[in-house]
C-alpha cells in the first residue's frame, strides 16, 4: 500500500472515528524490486498507519485513543510457534489494552519465549536478522517466482496483483497475488492441482468476507495467492511450472 494510500486512510478513519487495526509484521518485512537495488532493509521505506496518524495535521491530542492500532506476531519475524507478539498505539489506547484480558491476568501466552525477544531486540540481533536474512533471502525468492510466473503463467493470460507500492518500487510479505483468465473459478484449479499435480493453493474464496454475498467487489473466484516465503527457489519454478499445466487443463476442459 503506497504512502498516499495509507496517508488517506487515516484521514477516513479520523473523519468516521474508525479504529483501523493492522498486522505490521509484513511492515518489517519489504525490499526494492530490482535486484541489484542496494536499498537498506533495516527500516521499512513506508510508514506505517500507526505511525502516520501519530505524526500527521493535525496531530492527535496527548490524551486521545488515536484511530490506528499496530498489533503483529513473532512468530514470522523470529520463529513460527513463539506465541508472542505486540500491540502499539497511543498511550492511553494501550493503558486499556493492559487492564483487561490476558495482560492483565500475567502477560504473553509465554513469559520464557518473551524474555528470548526481548533480549534479541535489546541486542539488535532481531533487527539484523530480518535485515540480513529473510528480507534478502525474500527479494531473491520473490524474484525468482515473478520470472517464473512472467514465463508461464501471463501468457496462459494470468494477470499479477500489484508488485511495487510506491514511488520508491517496494515489495514485501510473503505472497504473490495473481488473476486468472475470467471464468477460471480458482476453487476448481485448487482442487485438480492437489488432486493431481501435488499443489497446495491458496484460492480467492477463502479471503472472501464471509456471508457478504451482497458486494461482487469482494468476491475473488477467479483469483489466488501463492506464498513464496517456505519453498525453496528450484521448487518455487517447478509449482508455477506445475500452475501452468493445472490451468491449462481446466480452462480446456471448461
Amino acid at each position: 500500500m503506497s504512502l498516499s494510500t495509507r496517508q488517506s486512510l487515516v484521514r477516513l478513519a479520523r473523519k468516521y472515528d474508525a479504529l483501523i487495526i493492522t498486522d505490521d509484521v509484513y511492515d518489517h518485512l519489504q525490499w526494492p524490486t530490482q535486484a541489484k537495488s542496494s536499498a537498506n532493509h533495516s527500516r521499512a521505506p513506508v510508514a506505517r498507519l500507526v505511525d502516520i496518524d501519530r505524526t500527521m495535521e493535525p496531530t492527535p491530542s496527548p490524551d486521545s485513543f488515536g484511530n490506528t492500532m499496530s498489533n503483529g506476531s513473532f512468530s514470522k519475524i523470529v520463529a513460527p510457534g513463539i506465541r508472542t507478539g505486540w500491540a502499539e498505539g497511543t498511550p492511553k489506547l494501550i493503558y486499556g489494552l493492559s487492564q483487561c484480558g490476558s495482560t492483565a491476568s500475567g502477560g504473553a501466552p509465554s513469559h520464557m519465549t518473551a524474555t528470548f525477544v526481548y533480549e534479541m531486540l535489546k541486542s539488535h540481533t532481531l533487527q539484523g536478522y530480518i535485515s540480513d536474512v529473510l528480507c534478502t533471502s525474500y527479494q531473491r525468492r520473490y524474484l525468482t517466482m515473478l520470472e517464473a510466473i512472467k514465463k508461464h503463467l501471463l501468457p496462459l493470460g494470468v494477470q499479477l496483483g500489484e508488485t511495487d507500492f510506491g514511488e520508491e518500487r517496494l515489495f514485501g510479505g510473503y505472497f504473490i497475488w495473481l488473476k486468472l483468465p475470467d471464468g477460471v473459478d480458482t476453487d476448481v484449479v485448487t482442487k485438480e492441482g492437489a488432486d493431481k499435480w501435488n499443489l497446495i493453493l491458496s484460492p480467492g474464496s477463502v479471503f472472501e468476507v464471509s456471508g457478504d454475498n451482497m458486494n461482487e467487489k469482494v468476491r475473488f473466484r477467479n483469483e489466488m495467492r501463492l506464498s513464496f516465503a517456505w519453498i525453496e527457489e528450484n521448487e518455487l519454478v517447478e509449482g508455477v511450472k506445475r500452475l501452468k499445466d493445472v490451468i491449462a487443463s481446466v480452462v480446456n476442459g471448461r
